[in-house]
């Protein structure tokens, strides 16, 4: 079972080639959730790149959308959205580790800081 769930921006940096990042992570019980899974996809600029995302994501358990999730990201919507721009994905993503007692692992530490009761993980390295 998992304990944390990796951010895009993470993902983003092992699909760029930081070794340290990649080690690091599969040495974690991680998921990834249908909004990370999407934005990795979306960042490919091939079918051979989405193949090879894919591939990689495979590993990792997959945090699909539940009522329960949905749920919670219009509550975290309701109350971020203004006060600190919370968009969509910004909301989907603590929510969905909200609702599974995941861990959050990302270089965005500031876009979801003020989130009530998400706990949050920086991996080592430059800060985003």
């Amino acid at each position: 079972m998992a304990e944390f769930l990796v951010d895009t921006n993470v993902f983003s940096r092992i699909f760029t080639g930081d070794k340290a990042v990649k080690e690091f992570i599969e040495t974690l019980q991680a998921a990834v959730c249908t909004v990370v899974y999407v934005e990795c996809l979306q960042g490919s600029k091939s079918n051979r790149e989405k193949r090879i995302v894919e591939s990689y994501l495979a590993r990792f358990e997959l945090c699909n959308l539940t009522p329960d999730i949905s749920s919670r990201t219009i509550d975290l919507i309701r109350t971020y959205s203004n006060t600190n721009g919370h968009l969509l994905a910004d909301a989907l993503i603590p929510a969905t580790c909200l609702e599974s007692s995941l861990t959050l692992v990302t270089y965005n530490v500031n876009d979801f800081q003020f989130v009530q009761g998400l706990r949050y993980l920086k991996p080592a390295g430059q800060a985003s």
